[in-house]
């Protein structure tokens, strides 16, 4: 399944904490709340709106929406986020983490090839 994650992506990059979260339930409506591959990319989503709202300008989130991160140093959060995937041992629930890391990452560069 193939989430369409750029409105929420939009929220996150605007620091619109309402409307990420509405955007993450609408997420949620769609997946199956048992299932642990989920669980693990709700969890990854929910951590990056908690921490813009935490405002801790150390955050990997809120230094990617803020500009702090080159195009290059998200690509290298990119390919480190892949290399946990390939990686066997890796439980589903953290498989989905890193998957939905994965898919922001990957809008946020799209986005950046136009600036």
């Amino acid at each position: 399944m193939k989430l369409d994650l750029k409105p929420f992506v939009g929220a996150v990059r605007e620091k619109d904490i309402k409307m990420a979260r509405e955007k993450l339930e609408e997420i949620n409506r769609g997946l199956d709340p048992n299932d642990e591959f989920w669980k693990g990319y709700r969890l990854a989503l929910h951590g990056m709106i908690v921490a813009l709202e935490a405002g801790d300008e150390l955050t990997v989130i809120r230094r990617i929406v803020n500009g702090g991160y080159a195009r290059q140093h998200i690509q290298e959060l990119l390919n480190q986020a892949n290399a946990r995937l390939s990686e066997a041992f890796r439980p589903n629930d953290e498989r989905g983490f890193d998957t939905a890391w994965v898919d922001v990452l990957k809008i946020f560069l799209s986005e950046m090839r136009g600036t």
